[in-house]
């Protein structure tokens, strides 16, 4: 990705959005781009009824509670123009947020999303930011939903300072780090980190990627990190023995670091494979405490 010109902010009935629409002017101020939010929620429904009477109560009550969670979708989005002084403009999904969500993909150099709190409902279907991920070929901006980073001024937080990349000679690696990019050329450090087996040796890749970026003007040093092998039984039990260890190891350092964006390929292995068995890309997902860039 050469350059961010068009931003869309995914926002959802939850006030995590505020943070999602902070986050999203910032870039678009630091980049120049046009900024546009979709109220990416599930459509609520009336359910099946017996009566007819009962019925007409339910669709009565369902078109009122829409049109409150639009208000508040809308309202925050023009909180949010107001505080930055940036137009900008919200559709409200009708049916298919998934679908809407993907079409504004299709013109859009990046997505901001919160990460999904599993605590809270917000309207949003539980799969949306995979489903978009996999499916929009446009790299997705986490916003997690627990505050570890000091909220800068606009109440979001800081992206880009300091950037940890996973780093693998893949296509998806290689494709988030491409889309990168523009959030690094300001970063005061960048670190690629490349995760390898107990007895794999660096073929020279990582210092390679190294080398591209300073062509682009870009600074970085890597961090190889062997693993230790997994017991049989850890192989036994866990198909993804070698994954698990790669999350944690590098939500870790992103915290010891002070890493404040990790950058990453999502879903190298098929997503099916992933649901089944865990992963790389479903852990940070569920578990990430800083600002996550993926793409597929």
């Amino acid at each position: 990705m050469g350059e961010i010109r068009r931003i869309v902010a995914l926002i959802s009935d939850s006030e995590r959005s505020t943070v999602v629409l902070a986050l999203a002017a910032r870039l678009a101020r630091t980049h120049g781009a046009g900024l546009h939010a979709v109220h990416a929620v599930e459509p609520i429904g009336s359910g099946a009824y017996m009566t007819p009477e009962a019925a007409g109560l339910a669709v009565q009550w369902a078109a009122e509670e829409e049109a409150k969670r639009r208000a508040a979708a809308a309202a925050r989005v023009a909180e949010a123009s107001r505080q930055t002084g940036l137009p900008i403009t919200l559709v409200h999904t009708e049916h298919d947020p998934v679908g809407e969500a993907l079409r504004e993909a299709c013109t859009s150099d990046l997505i901001v999303i919160a990460q999904r709190d599993p605590r809270h409902a917000d309207g949003t279907a539980p799969a949306l930011a995979e489903r978009v991920l996999v499916g929009s070929g446009c790299p997705l901006l986490f916003v997690p939903y627990v505050d570890t980073l000091p909220a800068q001024a606009d109440g979001a937080p800081p992206v880009g300072g300091h950037v940890l990349v996973a780093w693998t000679p893949k296509r998806e690696s290689t494709r988030a780090l491409r889309d990168a990019l523009p959030l690094m050329r300001g970063s005061r450090q960048v670190e690629l980190m490349r995760f390898l087996r107990h007895d794999e040796a660096d073929d020279g890749m990582t210092d390679a990627a190294v080398a591209w970026l300073g062509r682009h003007g870009i600074a970085a040093r890597t961090r190889v990190e062997h693993l230790a092998a997994p017991s049989f039984q850890e192989r036994m039990l866990h198909s993804n023995a070698v994954d698990v260890p790669i999350a944690g190891a590098l939500l870790s350092y992103a915290a010891d670091a002070g890493a404040d964006l990790i950058v990453m390929g999502g879903y190298g292995h098929p997503r099916a494979w992933e649901l089944a068995m865990g992963g790389v890309t479903r852990t940070i997902l569920h578990s990430m405490t800083v600002p996550v860039l993926m793409s597929h």
